[in-house]
């Protein structure tokens, strides 16, 4: 990836131009065809259903989440779109404010399974730096939702990192570990985490699909256990690929906050649900969270932060 990914910047950013790609929708199995477009300085990443007869606009926030089975589903009206969080992990990753996506299908293609293939269409359309400041949310207490044993946190702390622990009872996961930790940038985004695909187990399948899931899905773009190994003739891709993978949907998840994070997201067996929950519990105590603008979110960025509205002292930042 060129450096205009892999930089950090103060500044807004959408795409250069135009980049369309089909495919099967993971869950669905409906073929869609998607058009990434650039959008102007706080458009944010809005989703629009082009097979839809005057469909609204279903912008990319958590207040537009109505389902997390299996998948993060936004709606607004009569317009849905599921499984959108490997491509909002993708634009998350490479530093992308603004965009249309335009779908005509319900569904986000699954490609690989990962969002490698979201990474390289951004590339191809190329970046393009905007004059209007990046504003963050920087977390200031920690905020914390439970289901059974499982857990999901957002804590204060510089930059932005994300830890997940998992709670998998298979050899596989013994081997390659349940844990793991991603200070972010977006070259270690491209690097680390891009890649990691989707998985499954194979005595799910059959139960999945009977209720209408997973009806794409395959060994090209998941990986897939039996009750002992990886089915996948080429086995995994980083030695704790699930785990990964994991932190992948994080990204996406917690990128419907509208703004990025400053701060550290830690959680112990969470997925889409838990992480809708602990967006609607930062996001409902305002205590626990401020708008910052004109910062760069790399890790270690000694640059503390400005209050919003207070953008003098960041003119001469690119």
């Amino acid at each position: 990836m060129g450096d205009s990914i892999r930089q950090e910047f103060v500044r807004q950013r959408t795409l250069r131009g135009t980049v369309t790609v089909c495919g099967i929708g993971l869950h669905s199995g409906r073929k869609a065809q998607m058009t990434l477009r650039p959008a102007a300085p706080n458009n944010g990443v809005v989703f629009r259903r082009a097979d839809l007869a005057d469909a609204p606009d279903i912008p990319a926030r958590h207040d537009f989440i109505v389902d997390t089975r299996l998948g993060t589903t936004l709606g607004n009206g009569n317009a849905r779109v599921a499984t959108v969080e490997h491509l909002l992990s993708a634009l998350a990753g490479t530093g992308i404010d603004n965009a249309w996506v335009d779908l005509d299908g319900p569904e986000v293609p699954a490609l690989d399974g990962s969002a490698s293939a979201f990474v390289l269409l951004v590339e191809e359309a190329g970046v393009e730096r905007q004059e209007t400041p990046r504003s963050y949310i920087r977390v200031l207490e920690e905020v914390r939702v439970e289901q059974g044993r499982h857990w999901a946190a957002l804590l204060p702390g510089e930059g932005y990192t994300l830890s997940y622990r998992g709670d998998f009872a298979h050899p596989a996961f013994a081997r390659g570990g349940q844990a793991h930790e991603f200070e972010f940038s977006a070259g270690g985004y491209v690097e680390q985490i891009s890649r990691a695909r989707t998985f499954g187990f194979l005595h799910e399948v059959a139960a999945m699909r009977r209720h209408g899931l997973a009806l794409g899905g395959g060994l090209h773009n998941a990986v897939v256990f039996d009750d002992y190994r990886v089915v996948n003739e080429g086995g995994l891709r980083y030695a704790n690929e699930p785990i990964r993978h994991k932190l992948l949907d994080a990204v996406g998840d917690l990128s419907l906050l509208g703004r990025p994070l400053i701060g550290r997201y830690r959680c112990f067996g969470s997925g889409h649900t838990l992480n809708a929950r602990l967006m609607m519990e930062l996001m409902q105590r305002s205590s626990a969270w401020e708008e910052v603008t004109g910062v760069s979110c790399a890790a270690g960025a000694s640059r503390r932060p400005e209050p919003a509205g207070r953008l003098d002292s960041l003119t001469g930042l690119t």
